[in-house]
């Protein structure tokens, strides 16, 4: 059977690898494969100084992407027009920053921040995928895989709040399940999933980890997670959501 590996990947683009998880697996496949060239993009600088300490590296390349912006996806496809990439992987995302918090209730809902989350979560995968399918191997399995949320899962959502952040994945898983099929239909050998990170000791995290009585997950551990995710998946598993440890969500 099929399934994808690692170790066969010439080219591999990851979205969004300024800092956080994106970062870390930039780092987790960089030392994987020793032959991989591994393309990562970053959309601030300020926030990227970790990626740049590693633009030495003889096979990574750093490209500058806003990934919410369609000239400029459109523009980096243009660029690497003639690449076939193995794996394609968007970490991009937005819990909260100093305009956006989680809601607790929904009297604290604002169009302005839903419309954004929405734009950021939701939107790149589409966006990626649109523009990068003709670059998607020929050759081997590809992968398209976007880091979504267990709570964008609307069956597994007990607990309410967070009205944007939820809403923003639930889409974002939507619109993988939609490409997944699209990909199928023209016989691309492509393997579309959303994975749940789990808690990360990131940025994105840190406001609430004194709340949460479950592991928090190094970002070396989380990247090493995801990647094992998606390491032997058969096009049979396109157009699924699973867990870090490998536990399928539902939708």
């Amino acid at each position: 059977m099929n399934c994808f590996k690692l170790h066969n990947s010439k080219e591999v683009l990851i979205v969004g690898a300024g800092h956080g998880i994106g970062l870390g697996i930039v780092s987790e496949i960089l030392s994987r494969n020793k032959e991989v060239v591994l393309h990562a993009t970053f959309r601030d600088k300020d926030s990227a100084t970790p990626l740049f300490q590693n633009q030495t590296h003889p096979r990574l390349i750093i490209h500058e992407l806003d990934p919410c912006d369609e000239d400029s996806v459109s523009t980096l496809a243009n660029n690497l027009k003639g690449k076939e990439f193995d794996l394609i992987i968007n970490s991009v995302g937005l819990l909260h920053n100093s305009k956006i918090s989680p809601e607790k209730s929904f009297k604290s809902f604002k169009v302005e921040n839903f419309l954004e989350l929405m734009k950021i979560n939701a939107s790149v995968s589409a966006l990626i995928f649109k523009y990068f399918e003709a670059s998607l191997s020929k050759k081997n399995i590809s992968a398209f895989v976007g880091i979504s949320a267990k709570v964008g899962s609307i069956e597994d959502n007990n607990l309410g709040g967070w009205y944007s952040y939820r809403s923003s994945k639930a889409a974002m898983n939507m619109l993988l399940k939609c490409i997944s099929i699209e990909a199928k239909r023209k016989r691309k050998d492509c393997i579309v999933l959303a994975i749940h990170p789990g808690t990360t000791d990131t940025e994105l995290s840190h406001p609430f980890s004194n709340n949460i009585s479950y592991k928090i997950h190094s970002i070396e551990e989380t990247a090493n997670n995801i990647l094992n995710v998606i390491e032997g998946k058969s096009l049979e598993d396109s157009g699924h959501f699973y867990s870090w440890d490998g536990e399928e969500l539902p939708w």
